[in-house]
């Protein structure tokens, strides 16, 4: 049952509460999206459902701007698409037009995204990009072994990086990720790659002949065993078939310039988790690269929206966690819009446990931990030295006022009692003017309950950009320096 507003009112304030009383509007302002959104709430208060609704609402809305989802657990991805085929069917047919579903771990069809194409930037950026991703991915390593685990992971993969791009024939393009354990490993093909194709990358090919390779063998081993030990993560079929691939099933630029909504859901892969870190840590990375090319303040840049559905290989992984943090202060110029959903603030790493409040727009449902929700009271409301603890019994005594830290528990057990689709809302009406109020929602919008063939919609969309997996790992498994160009692989 929830607790009675107006009481509230009565033990709180006594007088009319710095909240707002609005029914179902839990819409949030477009123009202030650049400021960045926070939605928090325990499992079952329907956050996702809101949410999902706010980002199909504005896709269809805004025909011209892209939007990225990425999904841990698949649960707002089966929201999104449920909506889309509610709608009219001339709305759901443009809609689904602009839509690529990406579905990780999927044990038939994989959507092809290598880790190097030319269809993702300068092939530098990319060598470079994958070995600060292996880094963060593998903070214990660097700190703890900063020899053996730092030198692997920011000396050795780049120029091996490099080298895989420089390897490219008629029939696979260039070589990928998934080939760096052969160079790593077998002594005489990394001699004859260097040897073949060192010329078009001179700074690999010198640190190759004239430091790795002059180490003794036991010695290479210990110096490249960080970076072995994380390229394992894509040993798994569906994971090598993905990253190894030669081309890609889509681009951010692609996505950016036709406005379309690109959803990567991991749900199969959390069982896998490892491999799930580094899968989602790529497709974000290839997303920021792209985000990273736009001219800060050009009014020609359409918005981007980048939705993360408690994604723990971004937010609870430290050395990403904070790059998380840094987003919405500076990409507002580029922008870009960042959704962060949470179950809780412990799923945050630090420094993001404290870089979250600088996200202007916060949705607040029910919380399970007191805790978190007198720090999340802290956060929406100020501190009023009217409110009163005790009043004066006698004209002569003063009045006992409620000190800050009793307003926020106070606050905080009303937002644990909340119910579901019950939520505290702080919106920014553009990226200059908050909306002045905190808005308490008694119910968010009701999502229409129809019934959909899910599992038939992801395969159609899925089969649209992907190719069979065991097509894709015959095309890598094959790979050599001595291919035969004769063959053509199948093309997405």
């Amino acid at each position: 049952m929830n607790i009675n507003f107006g009481l509230i009112k009565h033990i709180l304030w006594g007088k009319l509460p710095p909240v707002r009383v609005w029914d179902s509007q839990d819409e949030l302002f477009p123009e202030g999206l650049t400021m960045g959104t926070l939605i928090i709430g325990r499992q079952g208060t329907g956050k996702t459902s809101s949410l999902a609704r706010q980002i199909v609402d504005y896709f269809i809305s805004h025909p011209n701007e892209a939007v990225f989802v990425l999904d841990w657990s698949g649960s707002i991805t089966d929201t999104i698409l449920m909506l889309i085929h509610q709608r009219p069917p001339d709305v759901r047919e443009k809609t689904v037009k602009r839509i690529i579903y990406d579905e990780l771990g999927n044990r038939e069809w994989v959507v092809p995204f290598p880790e190097f194409s030319l269809e993702f930037g300068s092939f530098e950026e990319q060598a470079q990009r994958v070995s600060t991703n292996l880094a963060k991915l593998a903070p214990a390593l660097i700190s703890n072994a900063p020899i053996l685990g730092g030198l692997g992971l920011r000396e050795i993969a780049p120029q091996i990086f490099r080298l895989l791009t420089a390897i490219d024939n008629e029939y696979y393009e260039t070589w990928q990720i998934t080939e760096a354990k052969k160079l790593l490993i077998d002594e005489n093909l990394l001699k004859v790659a260097v040897n073949r194709f060192g010329y078009k990358v001179p700074e690999a090919k010198y640190f190759i002949e004239k430091i790795f390779l002059p180490l003794k063998p036991s010695e290479r081993e210990l110096r490249s065993y960080a970076l072995l030990s994380l390229l394992g993560t894509i040993e798994p079929k569906e994971a090598r078939a993905r990253v190894g691939y030669y081309r890609p099933g889509w681009t951010p630029r692609e996505a950016i310039d036709k406005g379309m909504m690109v959803i990567v859901n991991g749900a199969n892969m959390i069982n896998q988790r490892n491999s799930q870190h580094y899968l989602f840590t790529q497709v974000y990375s290839v997303i920021m690269q792209e985000v990273n090319k736009r001219t800060p303040g050009n009014p020609e840049d359409k918005p981007v929206s980048l939705v993360m559905d408690e994604v723990y290989s971004l937010i609870g992984i430290p050395s990403m966690a904070e790059e998380i943090g840094m987003i919405s202060p500076l990409y507002r110029s580029r922008k870009l819009q960042l959704f962060v959903v949470l179950q809780s603030l412990s799923q945050l790493a630090k420094p993001l446990d404290d870089q979250i409040w600088s996200l202007g727009n916060k949705v607040v449902f029910a919380l399970e931990n007191k805790d978190e929700a007198e720090k999340v009271a802290h956060q929406l409301f100020k501190y009023d030295p009217r409110y009163l603890k005790q009043a004066a019994r006698i004209n002569s005594q003063n009045p006992i006022t409620e000190p800050e830290h009793g307003q926020d528990r106070l606050i905080a057990d009303w937002i644990q009692s909340f119910g579901f689709r019950e939520c505290l809302m702080r919106r920014y009406v553009s990226e200059r003017e908050p909306e002045g109020i905190i808005r308490y929602v008694s119910r968010t919008r009701e999502n229409p309950n129809w019934t959909v063939n899910l599992s038939e919609i992801k395969e159609g969309l899925l089969q649209a950009r992907a190719i069979r997996v065991r097509e894709a790992l015959e095309i890598i498994n094959n790979r050599s320096l001595n291919n035969d160009r004769s063959r053509r692989p199948p093309t997405i």
